[in-house]
């Protein structure tokens, strides 16, 4: 009998596809860094994300803006410090959550619209639910007042805009790196108490999409990559389809139909390579020595009464993040609804480190918000909450909750060395921006 011919390395490659399921694989092979970019690209991008929509605006192939929307243009919520950073409360998105006990026939989950191009496409909440009010937002102050009477079949709140600068980064980011944070969380809860382990409050988990993939965006990590993060965010927010991104339909005109796709899958990369190339933010030392040495004090407490164990400063090569991009529990003051912002995409799947156990994201679990270029991006916490700094650190509560205490207990001038310390965590400084495109 002929001797077997031993198996060449291309042939053990294509076993391993067979065998392996496909995020699997994924995995195994991660992200290979920043994707290159080209100028022109950006540059287009960069007016695309600026640009004021409009109803069949020339730059579209479908009906452009609306029918429903959030703003008229990107920028016009990500520009604190810039084009591509936060906003404030006033843009925030109001997101409804239903029960299984509710009766409403619109999706349960997603957004009630601030504006639309017809009076008779505007969204009220009460057509989510009867209990509610016949206008498109409830005040943040009175969402968050936990004396008010709610109804236990819906759940409303807010979402803040979150800045994008450094975006790209973490676009490219390997998985292995975020399952390694995921690891070390899993032994310091084992390992509490002994030389220096991280607090065994501390559980954060990676958010395993539907399709396999790790979610690296959005407030509850709904998304695995930026560019899926653009296309959902102009379908949503701005009422522009894409493909694969239909657009919103008005909660009271479910049975809309939209006149062909807004946008293309080059726009859409435009976008999305203009936010890559966003600079990432950097930290902007005080120039006299006593201010430094303040500085330089927060730094190290930062670290001490253990907010460093969940907003890490280093995310494999991604240096002053201060995030380690896993959802973490919050606590019941900080609970929302546990669907996604935005019901025209499906409910994304969160998985345990062994993939055994499928479930959503909790009401109290949040992604870690990386706090590169903070003294740049109030207000704080998912839903703008938290004015300053020390509000924000102060309302931490399930896993962070021990922080929070030691933050309240700690002296003025600690403290305030804690606050100087993230006040140096900047915004990217801005590029001149072109003012032309043509028409597409």
């Amino acid at each position: 009998m002929a001797a077997r011919s031993p198996m060449r390395p291309a042939h053990w490659i294509v076993l391993a596809l067979v065998l392996a399921p496909a995020w699997k694989v994924v995995e195994r092979l991660g992200r290979s860094g920043p994707k290159a970019v080209s100028a022109k690209s950006v540059a287009e991008g960069r007016i695309l994300f600026n640009h004021d929509w409009t109803v069949n605006d020339p730059l579209t192939k479908g009906d452009g803006l609306g029918p429903v929307f959030n703003a008229t243009s990107c920028l016009a919520c990500h520009n604190q410090g810039g084009a591509g950073g936060g906003g404030p409360v006033a843009r925030n998105v109001t997101v409804y959550g239903l029960s299984g006990g509710s009766t409403s026939k619109v999706p349960p989950s997603g957004v009630v619209h601030q504006k639309a191009i017809r009076p008779e496409f505007q969204e009220t909440l009460n057509l989510v639910h009867s209990s509610l009010p016949h206008e498109p937002s409830i005040p943040l102050s009175v969402l968050t007042d936990r004396s008010r009477t709610r109804s236990p079949d819906v759940v409303i709140t807010q979402r803040n805009t979150p800045a994008l600068f450094g975006d790209g980064l973490i676009d490219a980011v390997a998985d292995e790196t975020l399952l390694s944070h995921q690891r070390e969380h899993s032994t310091a809860a084992r390992l509490v108490g002994l030389n220096g382990a991280r607090d065994s409050k501390v559980r954060g988990r990676i958010a395993r999409l539907a399709d396999g993939r790790i979610g690296r965006f959005g407030w509850k990590l709904e998304f695995a990559t930026l560019n899926d993060f653009v296309k959902a965010a102009c379908a949503n927010e701005l009422g522009l389809s894409n493909p694969g991104r239909p657009q919103a339909v008005p909660l009271g005109q479910l049975a809309y139909k939209s006149e062909g796709t807004d946008l293309t899958d080059e726009q859409c990369v435009m976008m999305t390579d203009f936010i890559r190339d966003l600079a990432a933010p950097t930290q902007v030392l005080p120039s006299d020595s006593k201010s430094r040495s303040q500085v330089e004090a927060g730094h190290t407490l930062f670290a001490k009464i253990g907010c460093a164990d969940c907003h890490s400063e280093k995310l494999g090569p991604i240096a002053g993040i201060f995030s380690d991009m896993l959802l973490h529990d919050m606590g019941v003051e900080l609970e929302s609804s546990t669907g996604y912002y935005g019901s025209i995409i499906p409910q994304p799947t969160v998985r345990n480190d062994k993939f055994a156990v499928s479930e959503q994201p909790t009401p109290a679990e949040w992604r870690t918000a990386p706090l590169w270029g903070v003294a740049d991006s109030a207000p704080y916490l998912h839903d703008g909450r938290a004015a300053s700094l020390e509000d924000a650190i102060v309302l931490h509560g399930g896993e962070a909750s021990d922080v929070a205490v030691r933050f309240k207990e700690m002296s003025g001038p600690d403290r305030d060395a804690v606050i100087a310390f993230l006040k140096t965590l900047r915004a990217p400084a801005q590029t001149e921006e072109p003012k032309t495109l043509a028409v597409r």
